[in-house]
C-alpha cells in the first residue's frame, strides 16, 4: 500500500480574507498530522486573489512548529524565481529549526496565474529562466549535498547553516521535461495531476525510462497529486463536489469578468465541464479509498498526495479524516536520506 500525503494550495475561499486561508492552511496540516499522513506540501503561488501561498518557507517555518511528526515541505517552490543559495539557506534553517523533517520541492514556472511579463519583471526573473532550471537545480543541489559538477565555480562556497541531513529534494512536474530532470539526477518526481489531465502521463513513463542512479536516489520515486473529497456517503460527496466547483466558477468568473452574470443553465454547464475534466477522487471513505488505490495502479505511484477539494478548514480535515480511516497504512518509511555532504 502507497503512503498518502497532502497538498494545500491555500485557496482563499468565496468572501473570506487570506488572512484566514493561511489559518486554514495550518489547521489542516494540524489535522493531517493527527491523521497520520506523511507529508504536508504548501504552494508558491503570486498574482492571484484566490491564492494566499505566495512564500512557502515561510508558511513552512509556521506549520512545522504547530505539528509534530509530519514531515512538512514545499509543493514547490518556484526555483526559477529565486536565487538557489537563498532557497539553500531558507531550507536548511528550517531543517535545522524542526527535527530534520523538511521536503524541498521545486519547480520552474512562475507560480503566477498567468505568464505575464509584467510579474517576469517584478520577480526579476530573466527571459531565458526556464531553460536555466536544470542548472539552477544543480547549484541547489551542491549548495545542499556538495555535490558539484566537477569544476563548478561555486564549489568553494559552503552553505550555512552546514547540515548533517539536507532537506530531500524533489522535482515538481507535469512534462516530459519536468520528468527528464528528475530522473537524470537521481531526483524523486511529484506528478501534478491534480492539474487536470487523466490519462496516465507520457512524462512517468520517461521518468522511468530515463532515471539514473545517483547520490540522491537509487531508483525513481513517483508522487502524485490528485484532487480528494470525501464525506459519509458518495451523495453527500457529490453534492459537495458541485457545491465547491460552483463557489470556485462562480469566484474566479467574477474576477475575470466583473458584473457579467451568467444563465443558469450556462453555468451549470460549465461548472459540469470542470468537473469532468479535472482529476478528482470523491465519494464515502470506502469508495475514495477504491479510487486511490486505482490511480496509485494506474501511475504507477510510490506515494498519493491528497490536494483535499474543500473551501473551508472544516471541510478539509473531514476528507482527511475520512479517507485516513478507509485507508490501511496512511504512511510509510521516507526514503532514506544522504547524511553526509563529503
Amino acid at each position: 500500500m502507497v503512503s498518502l500525503s497532502v497538498l494545500d494550495v491555500a485557496l482563499v475561499a468565496p468572501g473570506g480574507t487570506a488572512r484566514q486561508a493561511l489559518h486554514d492552511v495550518v489547521a489542516t496540516a494540524v489535522a493531517a498530522d493527527t491523521c497520520g499522513y506523511h507529508r504536508f506540501w504548501v504552494a508558491e503561488h503570486h498574482n492571484s486573489p484566490r491564492c494566499a501561498g505566495s512564500s512557502p518557507a515561510v508558511l513552512i517555518s509556521h506549520i512545522a512548529a504547530a505539528t509534530r511528526r509530519i514531515r512538512v515541505g514545499s509543493g514547490g517552490v518556484m526555483l526559477t524565481n529565486h536565487a538557489p543559495l537563498t532557497v539553500a539557506e531558507q531550507f536548511a534553517v528550517l531543517q535545522s529549526l524542526h527535527d530534520d523533517r523538511i521536503d524541498l520541492g521545486v519547480g520552474r514556472a512562475t507560480g503566477g496565474t498567468d505568464s505575464s511579463t509584467l510579474l517576469d519583471r517584478a520577480l526579476r526573473r530573466p527571459p531565458q529562466a526556464r531553460a536555466e532550471f536544470p542548472q539552477l537545480l544543480d547549484e541547489l543541489v551542491g549548495f545542499l549535498y556538495g555535490r558539484w559538477p566537477g569544476g563548478h565555480e561555486f564549489e568553494e562556497l559552503e552553505l550555512s547553516p552546514a547540515l548533517p541531513v539536507p532537506p530531500g529534494v524533489f522535482v515538481l512536474g507535469t512534462s516530459e521535461n519536468g520528468a527528464r530532470v528528475a530522473a537524470t539526477r537521481g531526483l524523486p518526481f511529484a506528478y501534478g495531476a491534480h492539474l487536470g489531465p487523466k490519462s496516465r502521463p507520457a512524462a512517468l513513463d520517461r521518468y522511468r525510462s530515463a532515471f539514473t542512479p545517483g547520490p540522491l536516489g537509487t531508483s525513481p520515486h513517483v508522487i502524485a497529486s490528485v484532487n480528494v473529497q470525501c464525506a459519509d456517503t458518495d451523495e453527500e460527496a457529490e453534492r459537495l463536489a458541485h457545491e465547491t466547483t460552483t463557489a470556485r466558477f462562480r469566484q474566479k468568473h467574477s474576477a475575470t469578468s466583473p458584473g457579467v452574470v451568467l444563465p443558469e443553465a450556462r453555468e451549470r454547464y460549465l461548472v459540469g465541464r470542470m468537473l469532468d475534466d479535472m482529476q478528482l477522487v470523491r465519494g464515502a471513505p470506502a469508495t475514495v479509498a477504491a479510487g486511490l488505490q486505482r490511480l496509485g495502479t494506474a501511475l504507477g505511484a510510490d506515494e498519493i498526495m491528497l490536494v483535499p477539494y474543500d473551501i473551508t478548514a472544516e471541510g478539509r480535515a473531514r476528507t482527511l479524516r475520512l479517507t485516513a480511516g478507509a485507508w490501511p497504512h496512511p504512511t510509510a518509511p521516507d526514503r532514506p536520506a544522504v547524511t553526509s555532504q563529503t
